[in-house]
C-alpha cells in the first residue's frame, strides 16, 4: 500500500487504536478488500455496515462527492457480476518497446461502474501489490482471493456469502460496530470514528480506508446471468493509479 506519512508522526487526534486498513460497507467490495489485506498479513478493521453517499457528516459527504463528481452518471446500479478474461503481462526489456496508450474515458467508465455496483469499492489510497495482467488489450491490476465455482445463474448473493465465509475464517467478522464518519488530517483520510457496544472509538488507518457504498440488493433483485464459467477465480480488479476496484470472476484467456 502507498503510505503518505510515517505511522509515528504526530497527530492532532487521540486515537484509540491504530490498524493498517479499515474496510467498511455491506457490499462485497469492502469484504473482498479486507480478505486480500488479511492475506497480506495486514491488520484489518472490518465494519459490515453501509456508508451511504448521503452520510450525515459534512466532511465525509464532501469527500465522497469529490471522488465521484466527475464520473458519468449511471441511471441504475449494475448488479451483474463481471467476468474478465486475462493473461499475465509479458514485461519487455526492450527500450524501444511500445508504451501502452492511456484511455481516460475507459478509466472514467470503469470508475463509474464501480460506484454503481455492489461489487465496487473506493480506496482512500491507491493499493499497492496487485498483479498486472492483460485483458482486452489493456493492463488491469488484480488481487486474487481464491478459486470459485458458480453453482447458480444468479451468482451475486452466493458469491457475497462466499466472501463472508472467507472473511469469517480470517476472523474479520469478530468486531461489532458502525462507521460514523471518516477523519481527515492534512486533506487526506487518516482514519474513522466507529460506534461500538463499548462506545465511540477513533481508529487510525495507516494504509488507507476502503469503502463499499450503499445497501446490498434484496435477494430477489440479483439478476440472472447466462454464460457464467464453470470455474474461475474471485478477484478484486482495478486499473493503474485508480482509487476504484470491483469484485469480478477472473478466467484465463
Amino acid at each position: 500500500m502507498s503510505i503518505d506519512e510515517e505511522p509515528g508522526e504526530a497527530s492532532e487526534w487521540q486515537w484509540d487504536d491504530v490498524v493498517d486498513v479499515i474496510c467498511a460497507g455491506a457490499g462485497p467490495g469492502a469484504l473482498a478488500h479486507a480478505i486480500w489485506c488479511a492475506d497480506l498479513d495486514l491488520d484489518v478493521e472490518y465494519i459490515s455496515t453501509e456508508l451511504s453517499s448521503d452520510a450525515g457528516d459534512p466532511d465525509t459527504l464532501a469527500y465522497l462527492q469529490s471522488m465521484t463528481e466527475d464520473l458519468p452518471p449511471l441511471a441504475n446500479p449494475d448488479l451483474e457480476l463481471a467476468v474478465v478474461h486475462a493473461k499475465p503481462v509479458v514485461v519487455s526489456k526492450d527500450r524501444k518497446a511500445t508504451i501502452e496508450p492511456f484511455f481516460g474515458s475507459r478509466l472514467r467508465d470503469f470508475s463509474a461502474g464501480c460506484v454503481a455496483s455492489p461489487f465496487g469499492v473506493i480506496y482512500s489510497q491507491v493499493p499497492d501489490g496487485m498483479t498486472a495482467m492483460q485483458s482486452a488489450g489493456e493492463t488491469i491490476r488484480v488481487a486474487v482471493l481464491g478459486d470459485y465455482r458458480p453453482e447458480t445463474d444468479r451468482p451475486g448473493l452466493p458469491l457475497t456469502e462466499w466472501l463472508r465465509e472467507q472473511a469469517d475464517e480470517r476472523g474479520l467478522l469478530d468486531e461489532m460496530g458502525t462507521l460514523q464518519r471518516l477523519i481527515f488530517e492534512d486533506g487526506r483520510v487518516a482514519g474513522a470514528e466507529l460506534s461500538t457496544p463499548e462506545g465511540l472509538r477513533l481508529v487510525r488507518a495507516t494504509l488507507g480506508v476502503a469503502l463499499s457504498i450503499g445497501a446490498l440488493p434484496a435477494d430477489a433483485d440479483w439478476p440472472v446471468q447466462a454464460g457464467l464459467p464453470d470455474s474461475a477465480r474471485v478477484a478484486v480488479v482495478s486499473r493503474t493509479a485508480s482509487r476504484f476496484g470491483r469484485v469480478e470472476l477472473l478466467c484465463s484467456s
